[in-house]
């Protein structure tokens, strides 16, 4: 084959470059065809509906220090850049910026490069490296542009630091900034993740407009490894500054704003203006295992009515990156508030032990009730059991009892876990304590945390039966547990056993109130439901082939804002895969259950005859003899 005959098969090959083609070459071996024009518009449709580009726009201004003209206009906008940053994830390609500059130089139509803004190519007249160069270097500067609104925490991460050095970007941090930047990082997430949920056909975001969710921490890799611990930064430091050969000094940390996430074993929680006192090295912490990075808050759409159904898609509805270890209790209340944005009634919000139950109150049960959404979690085993009271009322495991409620009752979850009862037991324990729950008289309002609640044996369907309370006429007459009279002492009653009702404080609770009852069969049932798709959805992001969040070499950029922003349409393309699956499966199912259409006779079957069965195609005998068959083609009456 002579190299006409070559170029005529590859326009552009080269004898020169070996059996490399130029498009080759200038991808370095990467792939360079040409995208659809439609998947394109597809992608640039979505960053549009999204609202992100007014938000860009309007942070800018804010930024903005002058009033004047500005510079020259940019080559490549934050509209370009996210576009194709979305075709590389639908394309599970790495999400890195000189793969999305080599995207737009190279693998768009004239026709896409028009709908997205970008100049013509220039390879007629620039060299194609030097080409490829400029590309890479406008993308980048469009990512750091948009990058440089986000951003909470800057820095300069691009070579290693002392330790001194980390304390002087740490002392320099501003707070207020960090604040107000972490919100519009955290907005330009919702926006997205909003719009995905816009993308589902309307008679699946109406078929169920109750919002149960399920939130957890999943670890995300950072691009640099080598950490530091706040504990001992002091003593590091006094360390380099001892030492007189600075060229001595081992390579320090890179990244001052991430952190030691604990793999397995028990977290901790800072709050705000706290310092994280983690250590991998203290012998506290032997055992177990310490990555340095950061966390991805993701809260995943699960059902409380029919847990286990697909009455509609497993969607992420609310995300967010973090530094481990700090305000974990408050990056759920940011959660939280972000899905109350969907257009959907607040329902149940589960999640394991790491909220709930070690959270204070003020920090999460009392803002996610003002959400309007309802706990649901287990219970720490030192707050088993009775754990204090209002009004005379015990608290036991989310709902407030009869003080005569019998002890075996109180304590049914507590010797079940003490392996003194079985489950049997346990369960038949916890049915019969229900009876003596107080009774909800007018539950919280959203705005607050307080519920008036009145005695068991009051109203117009009372549970029990008790001396100091006559039960009303129109009350079923039916068998009721019976509070014996030696449990009242009527020196020590308080307010709910002499008045029809006490208000409340749902959040002075040790143990919050729960959508279900604790320890029975539809509690346990939503929660492993709910805690089995989070950990799904999270597995799902994590592993390879797809999105895979945790790998850093994922996504080359630095800095937490810029994982976050990458991470986010990674997100996207996860939602609109979950999305087009389960539009796929209803259409498989509605297919499998539809009646099946009779196929229609082939013409072979209607004109010829067998000439060994002397029947047609329907197996009807049409013929006695070879005779008739070669006489006609057309099914002949039978002959008498």
């Amino acid at each position: 084959m002579t190299a006409a005959d070559i170029d005529y098969l590859i326009p552009g090959y080269d004898l020169g470059t070996g059996g490399i083609s130029p498009a080759e070459v200038l991808g370095r071996g990467r792939n360079t065809d040409l995208i659809e024009d439609a998947t394109v518009a597809l992608a640039e449709a979505r960053v549009r509906k999204s609202g992100v580009l007014e938000k860009l726009d309007q942070w800018a201004a804010e930024d903005r220090n002058t009033d004047g003209t500005g510079g020259r206009p940019a080559m490549i906008s934050s509209r370009a850049v996210l576009t194709a940053f979305l075709l590389l994830a639908r394309e599970s390609s790495p999400m890195h910026v000189r793969r999305a500059a080599l995207l737009l130089q190279v693998r768009l139509t004239p026709a896409s490069q028009k709908l997205l803004g970008l100049p013509e190519s220039d390879s007629e007249l620039v060299l194609p490296s030097a080409s490829k160069d400029r590309w890479y270097n406008n993308t980048m500067r469009a990512f750091q542009r948009m990058n440089s609104r986000m951003d909470p925490y800057p820095q300069e991460r691009y070579t290693a630091k002392t330790h001194e050095m980390i304390q002087a970007i740490l002392d320099a941090h501003d707070p207020v900034r960090s604040e107000r930047y972490k919100a519009r990082l955290n907005e330009f997430t919702r926006l997205f993740l909003r719009m995905t949920i816009m993308e589902q056909p309307r008679a699946i975001r109406r078929r169920y407009k109750k919002l149960d969710l399920s939130f957890d921490q999943t670890y995300v890799g950072t691009p640099t490894t080598r950490g530091f611990s706040h504990n001992t930064i002091k003593n590091k430091i006094a360390v380099e500054r001892s030492t007189a050969d600075f060229g001595k000094i081992a390579p320090g940390p890179v990244d001052a704003f991430a952190g030691w996430h604990v793999g397995n074993g028990e977290r901790t929680d800072y709050q705000r203006h706290e310092v994280d006192q983690t250590n991998p090295k203290d012998k506290k912490n032997s055992g177990k295992v310490f990555d340095w990075g950061w966390v991805a808050n993701l809260a995943v759409r699960v059902d409380s009515e029919a847990p286990g159904t697909k009455r509609f898609p497993t969607l992420v509805v609310a995300a967010s990156l973090s530094i481990p270890n700090r305000e974990v209790a408050e990056e759920a209340v940011d959660l939280l508030r972000s899905a109350t944005t969907l257009g959907m009634e607040p329902g149940v919000a589960d999640a394991d032990k790491q909220y709930w139950a070690n959270s204070v109150p003020g920090r999460l049960l009392k803002p996610a009730l003002e959400t309007g959404f309802t706990p649901s979690t287990e219970y720490r085993v030192d707050r088993l059991g009775v754990r204090g009271g209002q009004h005379g009322a015990l608290a036991v495991e989310g709902d407030m009892y009869c003080p005569s409620t019998p002890a075996p009752l109180l304590n049914a979850t507590k010797d079940a876990h003490d392996g003194v009862i079985d489950i049997a037991t346990y369960k038949a324990r916890i049915k019969s304590r229900k009876a003596f729950a107080l009774h909800v008289k007018d539950k919280a309002k959203s705005s607050s945390a307080n519920a008036l609640l009145r005695c068991p044996a009051l109203g117009p369907s009372p549970s029990v039966t008790c001396p100091l309370r006559e039960m009303m006429k129109s009350a079923t007459r039916k068998a009721r547990p019976h509070v014996e009279p030696e449990t009242l002492e009527e020196e020590f009653l308080d307010t709910i056993c002499k008045k029809h009702s006490a208000s409340f404080d749902l959040t002075a609770m040790q143990q919050p109130a729960q959508a279900f009852d604790y320890g029975t069969d539809e509690w346990e049932e939503f929660h492993e439901h709910a805690r089995n798709t989070v950990e799904s959805e999270n597995q799902q992001l994590k592993a390879s082939g797809d999105e895979d969040i945790e790998t850093a070499g994922r996504r080359r950029v630095r800095g937490i804002s810029a994982a976050q922003i990458i991470i986010t349409l990674l997100l996207v393309n996860h939602n609109i895969r979950k999305i087009a699956s389960f539009l796929d499966d209803e259409q498989r199912r509605d297919r499998k259950n539809s009646p099946a259409e009779p196929s229609p006779t082939r013409r072979r079957d209607r004109a010829w005859l067998n000439k060994y069965t002397k029947t047609n195609g329907d197996g009807d005998i049409r013929v006695r003899n070879t005779k008739d068959l070669k006489r006609s083609t057309e099914p002949q009456p039978l002959r008498t």
